[in-house]
């Protein structure tokens, strides 16, 4: 069974660039070892002779026989509306902070 510890959490905190409270590591490590032994669970489902899904698709409902909608066309919202609303824009732009550092590939 794969275990989630502290070494694994820290690694999400940098990936995820997030900081978590120490009183959150051990409530998020329980859950993420939960859903682990859940996959894990699922995985060993023996599913032979059981038909793979083609398509969720393949669903009726109000959306039609198929499962689509029809594709109608609107007007696009109006930029400035959408930029002012915006907590930092330029002119023409969103702006957000920079995620990843110059030369930082990792």
């Amino acid at each position: 069974m794969t275990r989630i510890n502290r070494d694994v959490i820290r690694h999400l905190e940098r990936l995820a660039r997030i900081d978590l409270a120490p009183e959150e590591v051990e409530p998020i490590t329980e859950q993420l070892n939960r859903i682990v032994a859940l996959v894990e669970r699922l995985q060993a489902v023996n599913v032979d002779g059981i038909a793979p899904t083609r398509s969720m698709a393949e669903r009726t409902g109000a959306e039609g026989g198929d499962g689509t909608r029809e594709d109608v066309v609107t007007p696009p919202l109006d930029r400035g509306e959408v930029l002012a609303q915006a907590p930092d824009a330029t002119d023409m732009f969103f702006r957000v902070p920079r995620v990843i550092a110059r030369g930082d590939e990792s």
